[in-house]
């Protein structure tokens, strides 16, 4: 736990630089062009990047060592900076620029988070690895508290190359970070072969087809991680409508969000370790749906509002947490990378499908219709009021009930439930393995 603490102070600083530059290039981009599908291409390409890449990823995870495909991933992200701070301090950047350095990045990144994932397994016993996840999840939410107001003073008292800059030496100490501590090697199997690339490839999506309660659990994750994505393109537009547009009302959720997440960060890192893991993923779940989602649509309140993205980010922490913590107790540390990377893929598929349905559907369906003497204004008017941004959230309030419902169908499922004693650890006892109900038997491919 102490040399995984070094990488994450590493991670965290590379994550505060990331969210500087973000919201550096945002304002960038929006100043240079004035148009919002700008800032959502470049969404688009950096998470397509990062589905379009995880099989590849997870094969080379499971074939390289586990420090050389993270410092592979922090270095490429560093020189990508460094040759975007170049074209800036050249005045010769454009806006194509910045959609290939998200191409980049979104690639390097599908390398990232697999690779961390796998690591914990190897570098500490069972019993830490919500504690390590909960770090990792941290990662993300503390930077996001501080990232925007630290940009913003930057780019108030300087320019955006001093951000980049931040960037890049953030990333060179996450470099650093690396070499300070030792990283078990890669497990090898006494049968390993070298498939071809393809079959590599595909082997994650395999593994986890072939175990249906590894499939409900992350059947459940992706829905958690769709209405999430929902939530996150509708939150700002909703409140700047049901506002008169307020920023510095979107501003406060944002910020009160943030501390949710470091919050759930913190308290899941001092929890026991239990064997109840997705027992206590479904009650974060439904308390996800119920006040991070349902909550959110019906306030009609800058307070509301606050107390919903509070309780939608403390949450996160929990569903990701225990959530990864039985994937790297079930799955074999050698074959984490593939099948870690084919979650990724999986998970990250539902930004761009919630980019495609929650604003179409608020726009040219749900807005019109909650607007006073619209079609659905008489049915749902006193649950969420009407006029302005009454559509989405709407459209906040049915995610929530999807969501409560995807829970309710993973506690009635077994397979779900029992996840956990169903399917064996990876290091389990014969004895232990032939009790498993759901284990199936280990195909020529997973051996290797």
């Amino acid at each position: 736990m102490a040399a995984f603490s070094v990488l994450w102070v590493g991670q965290v600083l590379s994550t505060l630089g990331t969210r500087m530059t973000n919201f550096a290039l945002s304002i960038w981009i929006w100043q240079a062009t004035g148009h919002a599908s700008d800032l959502a291409l470049m969404t688009f390409f950096a998470f397509a990047a990062t589905v379009v890449f995880s099989p590849i990823a997870g094969s080379l995870i499971d074939r390289w060592s586990r420090r050389l495909t993270i410092l592979l991933s922090d270095a490429g992200s560093a020189i990508v900076t460094a040759l975007l701070l170049a074209l800036y301090l050249t005045g010769s950047v454009s806006v194509w620029h910045l959609y290939v350095v998200n191409v980049v990045t979104g690639a390097l990144l599908a390398f990232q988070l697999p690779a961390y994932s796998a690591t914990i397994s190897l570098m500490m016993e069972k019993d830490h690895y919500p504690r390590a996840n909960a770090m990792l999840s941290l990662a993300r939410s503390v930077p996001a508290i501080f990232a925007p107001a630290a940009a913003g003073a930057l780019l108030a008292a300087t320019n955006i190359e001093v951000v980049l800059l931040v960037d890049a030496i953030s990333y060179a100490l996450a470099v650093v970070t690396v070499f300070m501590v030792r990283i078990p090697p890669r497990p090898v199997s006494e049968h390993e072969e070298t498939p071809s690339m393809w079959r590599d490839s595909v082997l994650g999506f395999a593994y986890i087809l072939r175990r249906p309660g590894l499939l409900g659990l992350q059947g459940i994750l992706f829905a958690v991680g769709l209405f999430a994505a929902m939530g996150w393109v509708l939150l700002t537009p909703m409140v700047m409508a049901r506002t008169g547009n307020a920023e510095a009302q979107v501003g406060v959720v944002l910020s009160v969000g943030a501390i949710g997440g470091v919050l759930g960060g913190a308290l899941l890192g001092v929890l026991r370790p239990t064997r109840q893991k997705m027992l206590r993923l479904l009650l974060a779940a439904l308390a996800f749906g119920l006040f991070g989602r349902v909550l959110l649509g019906v306030g009609d309140s800058l307070f509301v509002w606050s107390a919903a993205w509070f309780f939608a980010w403390l949450c996160v922490p929990f569903i990701d947490g225990y959530g990864q913590a039985i994937w790297q107790e079930k799955v074999s540390p050698e074959l984490q990378g593939r099948v870690f990377a084919a979650r990724q893929l999986i998970e990250n598929l539902a930004v761009p499908i919630a980019l495609g349905i929650a604003g179409p559907l608020a726009d040219y369906f749900l807005e019109p219709a909650m607007r006073s003497g619209g079609s659905l204004a008489g049915t749902f008017g006193g649950l969420v009021g009407t006029g302005p941004g009454a559509g989405m959230a709407l459209l906040c309030v049915i995610t929530g009930v999807l969501g409560v419902l995807v829970v309710v169908a993973g506690a009635l499922s077994p397979t779900v439930r029992l996840v956990e004693s169903r399917i064996p650890d990876h290091d389990a006892t014969p004895s232990e393995r032939a009790a498993a109900v759901d284990e199936p038997p280990i195909h020529v491919a997973e051996r290797h």
